[in-house]
């Protein structure tokens, strides 16, 4: 089981505060600054000191638009855009849906440049904004976990990246997009996966396009209403990268990475898996795998919940978590602040198992980001009383 450093506090402070249980992480939680203005001063100087080069990136772009914008109509502060706003962010996440632990996926870096090198600054700025905010002035109670901006098309300077930020305490993972030149299990990106292993951070995969990848597009040409790519494009992108860092020996080259899939369901794998597993049996020799696909999947992969697969047949959907082996490899995520959002309370299915639904809501995850089995209590618990 890969580790990571501890969140940590003064033991003497600490050990006069009562503590609570943990009971819910949340893997997939969207922030971002309130305007792009706010990470110019973040850029390095060479990038920041051409005005005209960064005016040309957009701050934020949707293929697709939603009716109502993407976000909880709750969810929109005065100033700013959805999830940019530090006290309406915590209310939601700690106190009116109360949530432990809120591990942070930023929005705004989106990689709509081609120009891999000023991707890779941009992402440099992302993460030096997120360290300076979330990970540090918003964050007095801990409860924010931060993710690794970087730019796949820059395999190379990702890398450094991730060594710049492997070793703060805030960062616990690597957030990847499903976009890029070519599938993940090509060699090119190894330096990728060397360094997300080298510090023993998990590389999380949330679907996003970007100027080399339209959001939409598939190999059969590129999709046309939001529906369309709101329900295929992320199981279809994520089972490709999963066959492909599976048959290219991705996991045997680098024995301690761990991905996450996240904001793409979970059921969609079993099937692919059980057809590569067949296909494997037959042909395995020209893969020279040390490890059935189905293994490969076990060792190295977890999946988010949102959006989760439902059934209205309790019996039914509860076999399915069965055999996607929901109780070692799924983890909450309420993809805050979107319309989707999925509330800790009413996430899963009931007829779950009770101890399948503590792994799902917070064991797995706590295992993944080792985080602690207890907290401080914060003025956020305070607020929301016994809503735990």
């Amino acid at each position: 089981m890969m580790t990571t450093a501890t969140l940590e506090r003064p033991e003497s402070k600490d050990a006069q505060i009562e503590h609570v249980e943990i009971k819910v992480i949340d893997t997939d939680v969207h922030v971002e600054p309130r305007s792009f203005e706010e990470l110019i001063p973040y850029l390095d100087a060479p990038w920041r000191d051409m005005p005209n080069l960064i005016d040309s990136v957009p701050f934020s772009r949707s293929t697709y638009k939603t009716l109502d914008g993407g976000g909880r109509k709750d969810a929109y502060p005065s100033i700013g855009d959805i999830g940019s706003d530090p006290e309406m962010v915590g209310q939601q996440m700690f106190v009116d849906d109360p949530t432990d632990y809120a591990i942070l996926l930023p929005w705004s870096f989106r990689g709509f440049t081609t120009d891999p090198k000023l991707d890779t600054a941009l992402a440099g700025a992302v993460n030096s904004w997120m360290a300076d905010t979330w990970l540090s002035k918003y964050n007095a109670e801990n409860r924010y976990v931060g993710s690794i901006s970087i730019s796949v098309d820059d395999p190379l300077g990702a890398a450094k990246e991730i060594d710049k930020w492997g070793g703060h305490p805030g960062f616990r993972q690597v957030m990847i997009g499903h976009y890029g030149p070519r599938p993940f299990g090509h060699p090119m990106y190894d330096p990728i996966w060397e360094a997300a292993a080298r510090h023993n951070l998990p590389i999380s995969m949330h679907f996003r396009g970007g100027a080399t990848q339209p959001l939409g597009w598939t190999s059969t040409g590129p999709l046309q209403y939001f529906v369309e790519y709101h329900s295929l494009i992320a199981p279809m992108a994520y089972a490709a990268h999963l066959a492909s860092w599976i048959c290219n020996g991705v996991f045997d080259r680098h024995p301690d990475m761990k991905v996450l899939f996240v904001e793409g369901g979970f059921l969609w794998y079993r099937p692919v898996v059980d057809r590569m597993q067949r296909h494997w049996a037959m042909t395995s020799k020209e893969l020279g795998l040390k490890k059935t696909p189905l293994q490969y999947v076990l060792d190295h992969c977890r999946f988010a919940t949102q959006p989760i697969e439902e059934n209205t047949d309790p019996h039914k959907i509860a076999a399915l978590y069965e055999e996607a082996n929901a109780a070692e490899l799924v983890m909450f995520s309420s993809d805050y602040p979107h319309y989707d959002y999925d509330p800790p309370s009413k996430a899963l299915p009931r007829s779950l198992d009770a101890d399948v639904k503590k792994r799902i809501m917070s064991e797995n995850a706590r295992l993944v980001y080792n985080l602690p089995t207890t907290r401080p209590v914060d003025r956020f618990d305070l607020a929301a009383g016994g809503a735990r």
